[in-house]
């Protein structure tokens, strides 16, 4: 819900800036307007910076959800284009509408208005919808922009008409000179940053309720952060181009996996990636996936997420996955958190006994390194431990332990040590972490 607040409100500082561009550049009497050709001309160039800026910050927004600047200046890049045209055709429609309504820019007519700025902001909403080359994108932005150009076609007259006392107040000589002022300046200002900010929030939203199924990162940097699963194949790996681009761990591939949607489910697929792909703590190639199914690729860990009719859609289904040569079929499984590639059963393995990675298993086959930072188990949560704390082997002599000058020092069953072998069921104290040994 954050990132939609922020959405909103980017956008919304969009139009602001659109409307402060432009303001200054609108006639200022009453009786002007019909006749004023620059009216017009103000008008539409409004409207087309309107659209460049809420479209260049909704899709530089979209991008940076990714986690690739790549994306984020391809997207805005192509927000900015698509909301130009958006604002474009929103003006061209939404002024033949206002004029159909009897509007004539001079009397309040709060209907022909509400007319008039449906299009605008469905025209807008769209554009910005499309950018993110998405049908469902481009279905979101239209219905949010629809809703923005009623809220705020219904509401500039009456927002005008409040606040005119105060814009004749400030043009007194004018006005007792018999001069008539032109009050839409600061319903303006509402409509353009109205326009940003409830596109921004609607689409946003409409973006997160109408999406069938998600990647949710729930181990490794930027812990939280979501992707949607739209395109046919939804690839996975440490490339900008990625649908869902991760950079935290360098052992992590180009393509890492891929997620394939067919029949109204969902596959993942090992694309022969040199580091492979767990599926609920499980070396798969091939494995159908169900609501609340975990992932694995390097030290990341991801849950798979369906709404519930994409759910329902995929339920009882089993493919037949060839592993190991041999085909075998793999049903799914509850999650198992894992944060790294599978290794052979015979390894010692530490599990992590309390603290936000309870229950989670780091298979011990070399050199591990426990820390903040460590490149085998991450405690970036225990702020009592050091970036690089300890190291656990395991060697042709058993598993050992070796304090790396930790601030805090690292214990084995309540001892403080520098180092010292392990036994299955030792327990190493990390910071405020507790790991135990199993065989």
């Amino acid at each position: 819900m954050g990132g939609t607040v922020l959405r909103a409100l980017v956008c919304g500082a969009a139009g602001a800036v659109a409307w402060v561009l432009c303001e200054p550049f609108f006639p200022r009497l009453v009786g002007g307007l019909a006749r004023d050709p620059r009216w017009s001309a103000v008008e539409l160039a409004l409207f087309l910076l309107l659209g460049t800026l809420v479209g260049l910050a909704a899709g530089v927004l979209h991008g940076l959800r990714q986690g690739s600047r790549r994306a984020a200046l391809s997207s805005g890049g192509l927000g900015a284009l698509f909301g130009a045209v958006g604002g474009g055709l929103g003006h061209f429609f939404g002024s033949a509408m206002f004029t159909l309504a009897g509007g004539d820019g001079v009397t309040m007519n709060p209907f022909a208005r509400t007319l008039a700025f449906i299009p605008m902001g469905l025209m807008l909403g769209a554009a910005i919808g499309a950018s993110q080359r998405t049908l469902r994108g481009f279905v979101s932005g239209s219905i949010g922009g629809a809703i923005a150009g009623f809220v705020l076609g219904a509401s500039f007259d009456p927002i005008a008409l409040v606040l005119s006392p105060f814009i004749m107040a400030a043009n007194l000589d004018r006005v007792a000179q018999g001069g008539q002022v032109e009050i839409g300046g600061p319903a303006r200002a509402v409509t353009c940053f109205g326009l940003g900010l409830f596109v921004g929030l609607f689409t946003a939203l409409f973006d997160h309720v109408t999406r069938q199924a998600w990647l949710r990162l729930t181990l490794g940097r930027n812990e939280g952060r979501e992707w949607p699963i739209d395109a046919q194949q939804t690839l996975v790996g440490r490339d900008e181009r990625a649908h869902v681009p991760v950079f935290s761990d360098p052992q992590v591939p180009a393509l890492a996996a891929v997620i394939v949607r067919e029949q109204g489910g969902y596959i993942l697929k090992d694309p022969s990636s040199p580091i492979g792909v767990g599926h609920n703590g499980i070396r798969v190639q091939e494995a159908p996936l169900q609501h609340g199914d975990t992932i694995q690729i390097g030290s990341l860990s991801f849950e798979f997420l369906m709404r519930a009719g994409a759910r329902n859609a995929a339920e009882g289904r089993a493919r037949a996955v060839p592993i190991g040569g041999q085909r075998q079929p793999v049903q799914p499984t509850s999650p198992v958190p894992s944060v790294a590639p599978v290794q052979p059963a015979a390894a010692p393995t530490l599990v992590v006994m309390n603290g936000p990675m309870t229950g989670q298993r780091f298979p011990v086959q070399g050199p591990t390194e426990i820390g903040r930072e460590g490149s085998g188990v991450r405690l970036f949560a225990d702020a009592q431990a050091s970036r690089r704390h300890a190291q656990v082997e395991f060697g042709p002599a058993g598993v050992s332990v070796t304090d790396l000058g930790s601030t805090n020092g690292t214990f084995v069953n309540g001892q403080r040590i520098t180092s010292s072998p392990l036994r299955p069921g030792d327990i190493v104290t990390v910071g405020s972490t507790q790991l135990r040994l199993e065989a």
